[in-house]
């Protein structure tokens, strides 16, 4: 029983979790040479005390040279241990910590939307960060130095009972405070870093958020009051630091002092039992050697116990993230992908248990290869609709169809492949412009157009052209040195990259004008004929010729058909393109 629940403990402890049960061999390896290392430090104190015994009673030149050499031989396999230790603890350390983050970041990658509105950016941030380096420490140093005190306590108190029995229970008469004192600090040190870790995170997200929108930041001539507001989240992070560090800095101290008290003794009763003659005066030499070894390992103890409490604490928050559940999985392999209608079933969506469904019992067939405009007003439901094709929200069972196949039975991968999205919210990443147009194209050689002539289709290849190095430019953060219009043009050349089966614009084409939005529109047509075309948008007239018209109102789908079909209905849609006629009359 009680074997099981040290292999629990065991299994649960982040030593073993993120060094041990990859790197055992490692661990094994860097545990013989500290040993080793520990091992050959415990002589030179005894061959200092032979010396000087010999030297009290004879004068033997060659015992002398032959002790010296001794001692240098030590010191040099030492030197070799040493080094191996370091390779195989730190080094290790720095795999350890790469492979943390690669989990991390790939964990992240698969969670959905809701993941993201519960955590912001910054924190995750500092979490893929600070916390991460102190996970490296504890399992690094932190592990390091604690093996090496507890091998030094396990070895070095024998050895000076040997030595003499009564000058080592006079010398370690504090030592039982130790332990006290390191249980009652370590848990106040894993709250106190805690603390410190939330507001660097709040910090983080401040900086990111103000970063990110530094536009309106300035524009709304806000600039002071963001400064006061991070001097408040930093002065804050300082108490909080110094709050930590109170108990750390106890920790080295306390230890030290009681070993140094130990020194003392040993000077007072110790000195009087060579006067007497009860120890040679070899002994007491090597003996304060062995209690000056001992300063070590208690401030270790210290060191380590703070190390390991910050990398208890940091890996609670990581295992925070890393326990979130993706909502968005495949339940198979299944790769292969019918080419057919598009079919919703009965479909309700909401995106909490608590609040009113989204998608209220949506049904509609989109036959393949047709182009399809989804309308109405703002809230109505149109971009959930569309999100679902390429599960960016989950999708329930038997609820959604691609070829007659149930959209969650094949693997998402796959899935995605053949299908070109562009969201409302255009980003781009801070690379050249043609490795954002190149970004969802696995094997370039593959592509069947080339990179200028998609940003010809996406009216932007003249605007690309202007730039300093054309294709080659590099954008800054989200695109920032482009306009809307430019960016949202961009996104679509990405998507149409992929040479997608289906073709997702939600709303993607607010920022151009009537004119290059019908351009865009006839070229989709002209080079992806035979694909099928979703677009959702506010901009009627340029849909008029669409095959079917989806109008939605509060989660549902009022009416379809074609332009003059709704027209003739005389309903939400007409009265929805009346209105954008009007706007369209009045901008001329």
């Amino acid at each position: 029983m009680l074997i099981k629940k040290f292999r629990e403990f065991w299994e649960k402890n982040l030593i073993y979790r993120v060094f041990v049960k990859k790197y055992k061999r490692y661990f094994i390896i860097g545990t013989l040479s500290l040993i080793a290392v520990d091992i050959i430090n415990i002589f030179p104190p005894l061959i200092i005390k032979k010396a000087l015994d010999i030297l009290s009673k004879e004068v033997s030149l060659t015992k002398i040279v032959i002790l010296s050499a001794l001692y240098i031989l030590l010191s040099f396999f030492q030197g070799i241990c040493r080094y191996v230790w370091r390779m195989y603890f730190i080094g290790t350390s720095f795999r350890c910590d790469y492979d943390l983050r690669m989990a991390f970041f790939g964990h992240i990658e698969t969670l959905s939307e809701k993941f993201f509105q519960k955590y912001k950016t910054g924190d995750l941030m500092s979490r893929a960060t600070n916390d991460m380096s102190a996970v490296r420490m504890a399992v690094g140093p932190g592990l390091l130095v604690g093996l090496d005190a507890i091998f030094y306590f396990f070895v070095i108190p024998p050895i000076i009972l040997y030595l003499s029995p009564k000058l080592s229970f006079y010398t370690f008469l504090l030592m039982p405070l130790i332990p006290f004192i390191a249980y009652k600090i370590k848990d106040v040190i894993d709250k106190r870093f805690r603390s410190v870790q939330e507001q660097f995170s709040r910090i983080s997200e401040k900086v990111q958020e103000n970063i990110s929108g530094i536009r309106i930041v300035k524009s709304f001539n806000m600039s002071q009051q963001e400064e006061k507001t991070l001097l408040k989240l930093g002065k804050n992070f300082m108490k909080k630091n110094l709050k930590l560090a109170i108990p750390q800095s106890l920790l080295g101290p306390v230890f030290e002092y009681t070993t140094y008290m130990g020194v003392i003794i040993l000077l007072l009763i110790g000195g009087r039992m060579v006067i007497e003659g009860v120890i040679t005066l070899g002994t007491l030499v090597a003996f304060q050697r062995y209690i000056s070894m001992m300063v070590w390992p208690m401030t270790a103890v210290g060191w380590s116990l703070s190390l390991l409490q910050r990398g208890n604490a940091s890996m609670k928050r990581i295992d925070e993230v890393m326990n979130e559940k993706p909502e968005i999985i495949s339940k198979n392999n299944v790769t292969y992908i019918p080419h057919g209608e598009i079919e919703f079933r009965d479909i309700h969506i909401q995106y909490d248990s608590n609040k009113e469904w989204i998608l209220k019992g949506v049904n509609l067939k989109i036959p393949a290869g047709q182009r399809i405009a989804i309308v109405g007003p703002i809230g109505s439901g149109k971009s959930t609709l569309v999100n679902l094709i390429p599960r960016i929200i989950p999708v329930p069972d038997k609820s959604l169809f691609i070829g007659g196949m149930d959209i969650n039975t094949i693997h998402i991968k796959a899935l995605r492949k053949i299908i070109g999205f562009v969201p409302q919210d255009t980003f781009l990443f801070s690379e050249r412009v043609v490795d954002n147009i190149l970004f969802g194209v696995e094997d370039e050689k593959s592509i069947s157009y080339s990179a200028q002539k998609i940003a010809q289709m996406a009216v932007i290849e003249k605007e690309i052209q202007q730039l300093p190095n054309q294709f080659d430019s590099y954008l800054g953060e989200r695109g920032v040195n482009l306009s809307g219009g430019q960016k949202q043009r961009i996104t679509i050349a990405r998507a149409l990259a992929m040479h997608p089966d289906i073709i997702i614009l939600d709303d993607c084409l607010s920022a151009v004008d009537a004119r290059v939005e019908g351009a865009i529109l006839k070229n989709i047509q002209k080079y992806f004929a035979g694909k099928t075309l979703l677009v959702v948008t506010h901009r009627l007239p340029a849909i008029r010729n669409f095959d079917m018209i989806v109008v939605m109102e509060n989660g549902m789908i009022v009416e379809k058909g074609t332009h003059e079909q709704l027209i003739k209905i005389n309903g939400l849609y007409t009265s929805l393109y009346s209105k954008e006629a009007l706007e369209e009359k009045l901008i001329q």
